[in-house]
């Protein structure tokens, strides 16, 4: 089950909207498990934590929980990037091109989140990212939602800043090994 980008968009009534997965129509019981999981997954970051319950419920009605199979890319290096992901499930490969071929730099597993740097710098992705073992289940947080969240809040402003210092110099490190 894959969600894309063209599924149908469904209300939610307690926050908005979710995604459905191609295939498999959802039935209520699978929204209210959807919307109960991004729920959990935000308000369990460590990013997230410390905010107020109104800025809890603007990220997860701004929240998708979207399905991937390994292999498929959720961000390719040199593209625009739209959303902070949360992984749930699965594990997830980060890799770019380095002047040798492909660098791996990291795998993520449950809890991890990526996209930060480049939503952070308004730049375009810096690394690929994709399934490696999955089905893999991932939080989707749209953009403007979270850029309104992170110039509101100065601590979420700053752990993000230093996640993308410190990926970017861990990034520099291992293509130029």
């Amino acid at each position: 089950m894959i969600a894309s980008p063209s599924s149908p968009l469904i209300p939610s009534p307690a926050y908005g909207i979710a995604r459905q997965t191609s295939g498999i129509p959802l039935t209520p019981c699978d929204e209210n498990t959807m919307t109960e999981k991004i729920a959990e997954t935000i308000q369990e970051s460590p990013l997230f934590k410390h905010l107020s319950e109104a800025d809890v419920k603007a990220l997860i009605s701004a929240s998708d929980l979207k399905i991937f199979q390994p292999g498929e890319r959720i961000i390719a290096e040199a593209q625009a990037v739209d959303h902070l992901y949360i992984v749930l499930t699965g594990r997830i490969r980060v890799w770019t091109l380095g002047p040798a071929g492909e660098v791996e730099l990291k795998t993520m597993g449950p809890g991890a989140y990526f996209g930060e740097v480049s939503l952070m710098s308004g730049n375009t992705a810096t690394a690929t990212v994709e399934v490696k073992t999955g089905p893999a289940q991932v939080v989707a947080l749209r953009k403007e939602a979270l850029l309104a969240v992170v110039e509101r809040d100065e601590k979420i402003r700053k752990m993000l800043q230093g996640v993308t210092l410190a990926r970017a110099k861990d990034t520099i490190g291992k293509v130029f090994k």
